[in-house]
């Protein structure tokens, strides 16, 4: 949960509430697109957000207009009730990207009961026991799979957040990543709720650890994040992978291509490349 009064944004749930209390809170609507605009700006509070890493956050090695970023920005800012002349959320840069200014901070994680909230769930003693035991194996190096399944309602959610606290205390520099399975009108990439969970830990403490054991040895995922992939990174996944590597640079170069398509006379525009797409490893 981040919160910047008067808003809270559940990035478990991803949506977006107003309300300085659990009690008197509404839910402000926003397109999937734009939350995920919103959540990027809120993650990198203070600093300056570049147009082209915006692109790359938000439609990685997708060509799109320039156009379609300001207006999900104004989608975002129309959300907060925000004036871009006067912003108290998101400043605009000329010429370069934008910026959230408001101060942020982390609330309590979204979704857990009172009894999770105490440390407490009744009657989940084995379950827990068991996602424990399964934890031990996987920190000796036992890769496991845990499936925890139910009828809707009976606390399979609360359960998970209860051991996910447990977890984080028993096992102070524990990585914990989060993905969430939602339901999605039109395309969405299949590995979406890994992904997402990859990236928390990238961007988590001891995140560049993960960054660079990715360039050397899954860069194909590593290539699904080209903000993080760093001149200092180039060598070691050209090394391993160019392909994936070049996709990211040529996804680049094209958005630049795109930028200046306009300003090209229409005799020549039709001869802007293009960058293709590498899916990623199975």
């Amino acid at each position: 949960m981040k919160e910047f009064p008067p808003f809270h944004l559940d990035t478990v749930n991803q949506c977006l509430w107003r309300g300085r209390d659990q009690t008197d809170q509404e839910q402000v609507l926003l397109t999937p697109r734009a939350y995920a605009l919103l959540r990027y700006l809120v993650e990198h509070p203070g600093r300056l957000l570049t147009h082209d890493e915006l692109l790359d956050a938000l439609w990685p090695d997708t060509h799109v207009q320039p156009e379609v970023l300001k207006s999900h920005i104004f989608e975002v800012r129309t959300a907060l009730g925000d004036d871009s002349k006067k912003p108290l959320f998101i400043e605009t840069l000329p010429r370069r990207g934008y910026r959230f200014i408001a101060p942020v901070s982390d609330g309590a994680v979204p979704g857990l009961s009172v009894a999770s909230a105490t440390g407490r769930l009744v009657g989940r003693d084995r379950p827990l026991a068991a996602l424990r035991e399964a934890l031990q194996r996987a920190v000796k190096g036992e890769p496991q799979i845990v499936f925890v399944t139910g009828e809707p309602g009976i606390g399979k959610t609360a359960l998970v957040d209860e051991f996910q606290r447990q977890a984080a205390l028993d096992i102070p520099n524990l990585g914990i990543g989060r993905g969430q399975c939602i339901e999605a009108y039109g395309s969405k990439e299949a590995y979406y709720p890994m992904l997402e969970a990859l990236r928390q830990l990238c961007r988590g403490s001891g995140g560049q650890t993960i960054v660079g054991t990715l360039a050397v040895q899954a860069p194909t995922w590593l290539v699904q994040f080209p903000a993080m992939v760093t001149r200092e990174l180039e060598r070691p996944c050209t090394a391993n992978f160019s392909v994936p590597l070049a996709s990211a640079c040529c996804a680049r170069s094209a958005r630049r291509s795109r930028r200046s398509h306009h300003r090209l006379p229409s005799s020549l525009s039709s001869r802007t490349s293009s960058g293709w797409t590498i899916p990623p490893s199975t």
